[in-house]
């Protein structure tokens, strides 16, 4: 009786862990389909995203704070320089005068629209538009940041005039987020040194974010770094050079011309990634006889080069003398028609082929073992693209209406995934009994999966940073239902273990009381075909002993 007792008791245990299972099921089957919810929400936030419209110029103002200027026009921008403001924020297009420059004080930030709203694309709102034959365009003084602008040079060059430079830069500058375009009309040979950015004296500056780069024309160096200068591309940068040189100037000739000019040495650091587009050499290290010039592509820098990588000008003595080192994992990628070098890490190298302390850069063609990278930047496709305000807010009010559907959609989703009362996806518990005596048992504790308890907060996507923090929230929203998805079927699979182990264990239990009170059917059946024999054998004797009587007494 104790064994039929607890059969059917861990028989009654069996339907209470199928009903725990239908319950972890419906709050999985709810989650799944919450989580194609946020997919499609996530899609939504993201085409807003990319069609978001620049915050009016209000809002910029109170970003800047007092000390600071939003401009839109030529005069503002110069008189908000001038009176020494700490950051200036170009709203919109300005169509700077001609032959007038900017000249930058110490510790200024000029900054376009999306220095505030986070915006990195090639969309650029935020323009100034130089031009003329001004020396250079803007002047940056120590401790300078520009960012995200979109800044255009068309430099008219005549004979006697200066460099024609895009950004000057002194010490401690930062460029980020940049379309730079400078395009030089004229010639005048007597100028060598003419990079669109030109850092020299001294001074360090910084590439980082991401810089794309047009220089076009006579003497249309990309970039110089001169005179005991410093410059560094950030392991997070990526610099797009698209660089067409017409010069004649033999101190000329390549996007990134590092020149010492008898002075102290020049260093250019590369530690993010540089894509160079040149009908000429990408490095160029002191043209002629003016050493000293070093360049150094850490491990984590990938360089492209469409053209010839190094061109090394000769030793200025036995100790002075151009170097460049590239550290073990840089990438390296050269489609270069000829005259290209790998160079190992610690070599050093000149145009001087009779000395064996040197060794010809030409020479190293096919040496090094660096991993080829494929540039991806589609300069022939890249254009900049207008604001289309009225079209963008229309998409946005549209897109905020859909994103509120689809977070009301989602919270109902969570809120109907319950099964008899309790809902593991909207902080329920559910506790499931192991045994009789109710002693072993499991426990789920459920989480709050509604928007809320994920993380999704009900915001006016006003800015470009409000939809990005949206995309934010969601993406952790998703990883926090595949999280709770996978713990669900943990819990499932150890009451299913419990459920199949339960069932097993009922089996045993009604055989074992079978044994103990069920007859052996065979001896039953060997009786009980004795018996019949016995009473069939009695019945016959009967009929016999009466058949003898009657014979008996027919005799009479």
């Amino acid at each position: 009786r104790a064994l039929t007792n607890r059969s059917s008791d861990l028989d009654m245990l069996l339907d209470a862990m199928g009903q725990s299972i239908q319950t972890i099921q419906s709050a999985v089957q709810g989650l799944e389909a919450t989580g194609e919810i946020l997919e499609n929400a996530a899609v939504i936030a993201q085409n807003a995203y990319e069609a978001a419209i620049i915050p009016e110029k209000a809002w910029f103002e109170a970003q800047v704070g007092p000390n600071g200027a939003v401009v839109t026009s030529a005069q503002e921008l110069k008189d908000a320089v001038n009176a020494g403001k700490e950051t200036i924020c170009v709203y919109g297009k300005i169509d700077y005068f001609e032959n007038q420059s900017l000249t930058m004080k110490a510790n200024q930030k000029l900054v376009g629209t999306e220095y505030f709203t986070g915006y990195t694309g090639n969309k650029k709102f935020s323009e100034i538009n130089f031009s003329g034959t001004q020396s250079y365009a803007i002047a940056s003084a120590n401790n300078c940041l520009i960012s995200d602008l979109s800044l255009n040079f068309d430099a008219n060059r005549v004979p006697g005039s200066s460099a024609n430079h895009l950004i000057r830069s002194l010490n401690n500058v930062v460029l980020n987020n940049l379309d730079l375009k400078r395009n030089i009309i004229g010639t005048n040979k007597y100028e060598a040194l003419n990079g669109a950015i030109q850092q020299q004296n001294g001074g360090s500056m910084t590439i980082s974010g991401v810089v794309n780069l047009k220089s076009y024309g006579h003497c249309a160096d990309a970039i110089v770094v001169a005179w005991g200068a410093q410059m560094n591309i950030a392991k997070d940068a990526l610099v797009n050079i698209d660089c067409n040189i017409t010069s004649i100037y033999p101190g000329s000739k390549a996007a990134f011309l590092i020149y010492s000019g008898y002075g102290p040495v020049n260093r250019v650091n590369i530690y993010g990634k540089v894509n160079i587009n040149s009908n000429e050499c990408s490095f160029k290290l002191g043209p002629n006889d003016y050493s000293g010039n070093i360049l150094n592509i850490g491990s984590s820098a990938e360089v492209t080069s469409t053209n010839k990588f190094i061109n090394c000008g000769a030793k200025s003595s036995d100790t002075v003398y151009n170097s460049i080192n590239i550290t073990e994992g840089a990438k390296i990628n050269l489609n270069a028609s000829g005259g290209t070098s790998f160079i190992s890490q610690g070599y050093i190298f000149e145009n001087n082929t009779t000395s064996d302390k040197y060794v010809y850069a030409s020479t190293l063609r096919s040496s090094g073992d660096f991993t080829e990278v494929a540039c991806d930047v589609d300069w022939d496709n890249y254009a900049d693209t207008e604001v289309e305000e009225a079209e963008d807010k229309e998409i946005l009010s549209k897109a905020a209406e859909q994103y509120s559907a689809m977070m009301g959609a989602y919270d109902d989703m969570v809120s109907d995934s319950g099964y008899q009362g309790v809902n593991l996806i909207k902080g329920g518990k559910l506790t499931t009994m192991f045994n009789e005596n109710r002693t072993h048992s499991y426990t789920i504790e459920g989480k709050d999966m509604s928007s809320a308890g994920i993380g999704i907060t009900a915001r006016e996507w006003v800015t470009k940073d409000d939809i990005a923090q949206s995309i934010k929230e969601i993406q952790n929203a998703m990883n926090s239902v595949r999280d709770m998805v996978e713990t669900l079927g943990n819990h499932l699979s150890i009451i299913q273990t419990r459920m199949n182990f339960t069932d097993a264990m009922t089996d045993i239990l009604q055989t074992g009381a079978d044994d103990l009170v069920l007859a052996d059917m065979n001896e039953e059946s060997a009786n009980y075909l004795a018996l019949q024999t016995r009473n069939s054998l009695a019945v016959n004797a009967l009929a016999l002993a009466a058949q003898s009587n009657n014979s008996v007494l027919k005799l009479f």
